[in-house]
């Protein structure tokens, strides 16, 4: 995700420096601008329909289009015919996908050879290790959830490839964050390319390494790495940076190399931040893992596309749980990693005997369990939670269905549907401009200049139909999520008891992989375009509580005590003063929430959301990368678009 720099004017600072000492004062006020550019587009639509929809006010020409995709198709077709003839296969691209997949098998045969006896003790025994009791506790409850769901084998399969896609992660992250804190000049060049990443929604990442690495595990892996590399290498630079410089120019007083002041002064000082962002590689990893079944990947992942796809609710939910625990297990163990504070005390003469014990005791149940016959966890021992869940689900659709189904036609018909025209029936020049300009109003003319070429990008695309359909539904669920964001955020900045109750279950909710929010949506929506929109706000709204709940908790005491002095009310205590100094960090929750949402709204496709996730689905089962490629293209597109759109304007240089 984009950083928001700390922003300048308030919301009703003028949208451009110079205007003339005429103009009404209302006029320069930004929400006042946005509502005149909202206007026009309206009326716009409305004077198309009136003359009759003409040629050159409607859609953008898809002629370009199609030959791009045509074109897409051929070099598709090309590198299947010579994927085995042409050098860049031959000697690069194909033994690196054979190399990850040989790595993610040999994991997966190496946890096998282990049998669920021995990897359940070596993992008790490490979290308990690195983390105490407590995370011990929690991964062996982990262990047994993916034992007695039935779904240890795709579990081991899931681990396999986060450990394969986070080792590579961290092989290239690291180096080039350690790398990026020495050099100010690479960091200044690095860093546009991993705020583009970041904006990036996940979906879009699938197509191209599919092309370089056909389906399977090793795309999988690489497209994880990938993904996740941003946060290694962010959060190294940080680390290094924020060493102290006086103990970095000590060390070089005394004749320290610049290997020796990297080894002994900042990666030791740097080794708890550097472990975090190991932890939130990891995260992002376990997230992609999940998404990357679309293109083969197996495991658990693939157990709840295949589920959500049968609308078979029960099913979803078991693989569910199991990647949940997984991802809160592997949280919690990083997690104590990179904090250090729950780490078991252990005098230093003990160390390497406890270690040497643990594996001891490792060793000896793997060669018990192999001697007894046994393997992975038997299918037959297992419970059955899909029944139960499925008849839990019956009966809410049979209780509250009809609700829901209304709530559901409602939406469509009266909001989506009249946005989803709008958008798609207007001049697609007036629906270019009206982007830039409300660009241009929020965040600056270089945000107007880059807005309005993405949509001509999406435009020449092809999918410029799709593309404002998906951005009706972003909209929707945007609006949505930021105003249920900022009104918890406010209760939770007001109330410390309802603030610790709520930490711990914000905590968890980001912590879940994207791809689990579907199932409560379809559990209470079915399928269709409205849980999308359900999921989407659900996993964007922890991000927007937390950043509203820290902006105005950190306005300064001494200004409310000022303001409260003055005869302030609670209500103008919020509006007035706590509101506006929380600025940035609102700005940055609108921007997070609003990304968050896109990248969740194009996963919807996987339960009917249809528009361009749907293309990319489509594209990747029907081999029509030309399609496929494209709308992962305008995702970025509308990503660039939504981003520049809530930055906010930057704070003028002193």
């Amino acid at each position: 995700m984009a950083t928001v720099t700390e922003p300048g004017a308030g919301t009703g600072a003028p949208a451009s420096g110079g205007r003339a000492e005429g103009e009404p004062s209302f006029l320069r006020n930004t929400w006042v601008q946005a509502l005149l550019v909202v206007a026009v587009l309206v009326a716009g639509y409305w004077v198309t329909r009136a003359l009759g929809n003409p040629a050159w006010a409607g859609a953008f020409p898809t002629g370009i289009g199609d030959a791009f995709m045509a074109w897409l198709d051929g070099v598709y077709g090309w590198i299947v015919v010579n994927r085995n003839d042409s050098p860049m296969f031959l000697y690069f691209f194909n033994y690196v996908s054979v190399g990850l997949g040989s790595a993610v098998v040999l994991i997966n045969q190496f946890l096998d050879f282990l049998t669920w006896p021995g990897v359940t003790v070596l993992g008790v025994l490490a979290a308990w290790r690195v983390a105490g009791w407590r995370v011990a506790i929690l991964v062996l409850v982990t262990f047994g959830v993916f034992a007695l769901t039935g779904l240890w084998t795709e579990s081991m399969t899931t681990l396999a490839l986060i450990i394969t896609s986070v080792f590579i992660a961290l092989l290239f992250g690291i180096p080039l964050g350690i790398l990026a804190g020495r050099s100010e000049r690479f960091y200044r060049g690095i860093r546009p390319v991993l705020d583009f990443m970041q904006i990036m929604p996940a979906f879009a990442y699938l197509l191209p390494f599919v092309l370089l690495f056909g389906i399977g595990n090793p795309a999988a892996a690489v497209v994880t790495a990938v993904y996740a590399i941003p946060p290694a290498v962010r959060i190294t630079a940080l680390a290094i940076r924020e060493v102290p410089k006086g103990a970095v120019e000590a060390t070089t007083s005394l004749g320290s190399t610049p290997w020796q002041v990297l080894t002994k002064v900042q990666l030791p000082m740097a080794k708890r931040t550097i472990l975090l962002g190991v932890n939130q590689t990891i995260m992002l990893a376990v997230s992609m893992v999940v998404i990357a079944s679309v293109i083969g990947a197996g495991g658990l992942g693939d157990a709840i596309y295949q589920a959500l796809a049968k609308v078979n609710v029960g099913q979803a939910f078991q693989a569910g749980l199991a990647i949940v625990m997984l991802a809160i297990a592997l949280d919690r163990v990083t997690g104590a990693v990179g904090h250090g504070a729950r780490t078991p005390h252990v005098p230093a003469p003990w160390g390497l005997p406890l270690l040497a014990g643990g594996l001891l005791l490792t060793v000896a149940v793997v060669v018990v369990a192999r001697l007894m016959g046994v393997e992975g966890w038997p299918r037959e021992v297992s419970v059955d939670l899909a029944t139960p869940v499925n008849a839990v689900y019956d009966a809410i659709q049979g209780a509250i269905g009809s609700t829901t189904a209304a709530l559901a036609t409602w939406t469509l018909d009266w909001v989506l549907s009249p946005l989803s025209e709008l958008l798609t029936g207007s001049p697609w020049w007036l629906v270019t401009l009206a982007a830039a300009a409300l660009a241009w109003i929020f965040s600056g003319f270089g945000a107007g200049l880059v807005s309005g070429a993405a949509f001509v990008v999406v435009g020449l695309l092809g999918v410029w139909n799709n593309a404002m359909d998906t951005l009706s539904q972003v909209l929707v669920a945007a609006v949505l999520t930021i105003a249920l964001g900022v009104v918890v955020g406010v209760l939770m900045s007001r109330n410390d008891v309802f603030a610790a109750i709520l930490k711990p279950i914000l905590d968890a909710m980001q912590t879940l992989p994207p791809f689990v929010y579907l199932i409560p949506a379809v559990a209470l929506f079915t399928i269709g375009r409205v849980p999308a929109l359900v999921a989407a706000v659900i996993f964007a709204l922890p991000a927007v509580i937390r950043l509203v709940n820290d902006g105005i908790r950190g306005v300064p005491p001494a200004t409310l005590e000022a303001a409260r002095s003055q005869g302030s009310t609670k209500w103008q205590l919020l509006t007035k003063v706590e509101l506006p100094m929380a600025r940035g960090s609102l700005l940055l929750a609108v921007n997070q929430g609003i990304i968050l949402v896109l990248s969740m709204v194009v996963m919807g496709a996987l339960v009917g959301a249809g528009s361009l996730g749907f293309d990319v689905v489509f594209g990747l089962a029907q081999n029509q990368l030309g399609l496929g490629l494209a709308s992962g293209l305008a995702i970025v597109c509308l990503g660039l678009f939504l981003d520049r759109l809530t930055q906010g304007r930057r704070a003028p240089r002193a």
